[in-house]
């Protein structure tokens, strides 16, 4: 590896620094603004806050992780795992927003018919 391939991964990895930083202090700002688009859904800052975990994750995994020059099978395995990691984050907010599930529990419960136990 020539002097010149070094100097260009290292200003890489100082330009992916900087733009990790970046998106640190913008999810540190995003904290303190109200995401909350409607009292039924209140996961709004949940889903930029990952948003921009998973933009930083990708950068890391790309760069750091050399991922960015891999055979179509990783690409292949890598977006069934975003596929998978969205399907899991979107259980909690549909089920914030009552679009999933029976969240009503202020049902008395079943009453059971027989003898004693």
């Amino acid at each position: 590896m020539s002097h010149d391939d070094i100097q260009h991964h290292v200003k890489t990895y100082i330009k992916v620094f900087i733009a990790l930083m970046f998106l640190t202090l913008l999810t540190v700002g995003a904290s303190y603004i109200d995401f909350d688009i409607s009292p039924q859904f209140r996961s709004g800052a949940i889903f930029v806050g990952l948003a921009i975990a998973s933009f930083k994750g990708y950068m890391v995994a790309s760069e750091f992780m050399h991922l960015n020059n891999e055979k179509k099978m990783i690409y292949w395995v890598l977006g069934l795992t975003v596929f998978f990691f969205i399907f899991c984050l979107s259980i909690p907010v549909l089920w914030e927003a009552n679009l999933m599930g029976d969240t009503n529990f202020e049902q008395s419960p079943p009453k059971i018919e027989g003898g004693h136990h």
